[in-house]
């Protein structure tokens, strides 16, 4: 009896610390965890390097990307995962990008690029309300240059709009489709009767 709870327990202890082999998303990464550097090799950060110039149309030099380390390695060596940020520090703004590293074999690993932050950045942004362009704008670039609306309201087919407090009692409203682009901007004024 003794020998079958010993078997089971380490049974249940051995299970339960095996690895899922897999990269926990990214919604469960903590923001303390990540670490300067990069895992890659040479040659893999020269291609990413290549394939970040054609996405952001200008010459990377060392100087001006920065490598984290977001997620540690999982699975078993030569079919490892494992997340990096790189940043492409520009003259006008910083671009973030995440990369999701998979080893296929042990010399070789492939790479997928998301750019993080595909908004507006504050020098893109229109010098009034009316300045966002309908059907072109987005919600992520309204988020980008006016910050957290005060209100947001979702409806059932999928539109929804962003309401923000002006100064002197005005209400900013942004009506957005369910693409996310903009639909209609309307400023509101309490009257003063």
């Amino acid at each position: 009896m003794k020998l079958l709870s010993v078997l089971s327990i380490a049974v249940v202890l051995l299970t339960g610390c095996k690895s899922t082999e897999e990269l926990k998303p990214i919604s469960q990464i903590k923001p303390t965890i990540s670490k300067e550097g990069s895992l890659a090799n040479e040659k893999l950060i020269l291609d990413v390097t290549v394939g970040l110039r054609e996405l952001t149309g200008q010459p990377i030099n060392s100087s001006e990307l920065l490598k984290f380390i977001i997620q540690q390695p999982v699975g078993d060596i030569g079919s490892r995962s494992w997340r990096e940020m790189w940043i492409v520090k520009q003259p006008d703004r910083d671009v973030q990008f995440l990369l999701t590293f998979k080893e296929t074999g042990l010399d070789s690993a492939s790479f997928e690029v998301i750019q993080m932050d595909k908004n507006l950045d504050k020098t893109q942004c229109p010098n009034n309300v009316t300045g966002f362009p309908i059907g072109v704008a987005t919600s992520d670039d309204v988020l980008s240059c006016m910050g957290k609306p005060g209100y947001e309201d979702y409806n059932p087919d999928g539109r929804f709009v962003y309401l923000y407090n002006a100064p002197q009692g005005a209400k900013i409203t942004f009506l957005f489709g369910k693409d996310k682009k903009l639909i209609e901007t309307n400023v509101y004024k309490k009257s003063d009767y």
